[in-house]
């Protein structure tokens, strides 16, 4: 799918509004490819590790949504910074998967490399946040 498609795609099933925002559609992205990969987690750890991953992933996409329709910026970059906190950790927990033989080396790059995008989108928005902040 081209790009174009994809924000059009991303952009029915999200609505605009808050879920309108670039880290939102990547980290969507992000948790419909790591559900098809869970599919084919072995069972043990499909229910122990999968599932703390596929809750990490939730609960970043419940606070960047919270955060990017708030208006306070201090309550904004709280929210954000814990995002980033999740992020980080699922990282990890993506390494983990893939160093205990959970996940193919290629599924585990294809996630790390969404998960560095989401990061860098990320850092930019709590740095033009912080120099807003630090403006006023």
């Amino acid at each position: 799918m081209t790009n174009t498609g994809n924000k059009i795609e991303q952009g029915k099933l999200l609505g605009g509004g808050p879920g309108d925002v670039p880290i939102v559609h990547t980290l969507y992205h992000t948790y419909r490819e790591w559900s098809e990969m869970l599919m084919k987690f072995p069972k043990v750890q499909r229910y122990t590790l999968g599932e703390i991953i596929s809750q990490n992933l939730l609960t970043s996409l419940e606070l960047l949504l919270g955060a990017a329709s708030m208006s306070n910026p201090a309550e904004k970059l709280t929210r954000l910074f814990a995002v980033s906190a999740k992020i980080d950790l699922l990282k990890l927990l993506i390494r983990l998967s893939k160093d205990t033989k959970c996940l193919p080396n290629e599924k585990y790059l294809k996630l790390e490399s969404l998960l560095i995008d989401a990061g860098k989108m990320l850092g930019g928005w709590i740095k033009n946040l912080e120099q807003h902040k630090g403006a006023q």
